[in-house]
C-alpha cells in the first residue's frame, strides 16, 4: 500500500521555483579580501615564510580583482623565486587592474608552482602563445572565476607554473 503525501510546493517538476535563479545570480557576499603586494611595508618579505631551504607563500593568493577574490593558491605551496621578468603583453596593454611589470631581463619576484596544474585552487591558461624560432611556447595564467590576467605564465607542457607576486592579491588578516 502505498501512501500519498501533499505536494509541498506549488511548481510543476522541470519548472525553477521561484527566487532560486535570482538567488543563483546574486553576488556572493561572502568574499575573501585581499591585499596588494604594495600595501605590505617590507614587500615579499611580509608575504612569504620560511619553509625547509626556501621561502613559500605566508597567505593565500587571490584574484586582484575586488569583485572577485576567487582563490588561486593556497599558503604555502608555491616557492618564491627572484628570476628575470617575462613579457606577457605589451606594456600599453596590461590591464589596469595589474602592475606593469619590469622589463626583461630585469630580475623580478615570482611564486613558482610545481609539479602539476593540480597544486591551483582555481587558475586558468591561455591557448599557446606564438614564440620566436626555438623557444618554447608559453601559455599565460589567468583568474579561472573573472579572466583577470595575465597573473602569470607557464611553458607548454612544462611542470612549473610562475605567479607574479605583484599581480596576485594576499588573504587579508586580521
Amino acid at each position: 500500500m502505498s501512501e500519498s503525501h501533499p505536494s509541498t510546493s506549488s511548481f510543476e517538476p522541470g519548472q525553477i521555483p521561484p527566487g532560486v535563479m535570482e538567488a543563483l545570480l546574486r553576488p556572493s557576499t561572502n568574499r575573501p579580501t585581499s591585499r596588494t603586494l604594495a600595501s605590505f611595508p617590507n614587500g615579499v618579505t611580509d608575504v612569504s615564510t620560511p619553509a625547509s631551504e626556501h621561502q613559500v607563500n605566508k597567505h593565500d593568493l587571490l584574484c586582484p580583482r575586488p569583485e572577485c577574490g576567487s582563490v588561486i593558491l593556497l599558503a604555502g605551496v608555491a616557492q618564491l623565486v627572484e628570476k628575470p621578468s617575462v613579457q606577457m603583453e605589451p606594456a600599453d596593454r596590461t590591464p589596469a587592474l595589474l602592475p606593469p611589470l619590469p622589463e626583461p631581463p630585469a630580475m623580478a619576484a615570482w611564486w613558482r608552482v610545481a609539479p602539476s596544474p593540480m597544486e591551483f585552487e582555481n587558475i586558468g591558461f591561455s591557448k599557446p602563445l606564438s614564440s620566436s624560432p626555438g623557444a618554447p611556447q608559453m601559455k599565460l595564467l589567468v583568474c579561472a572565476e573573472c579572466d583577470l590576467g595575465p597573473v602569470g605564465w607557464s611553458e607548454v607542457g612544462g611542470t612549473e607554473f610562475w605567479l607574479a607576486c605583484s599581480r596576485v592579491g594576499y588573504r587579508a588578516t586580521t
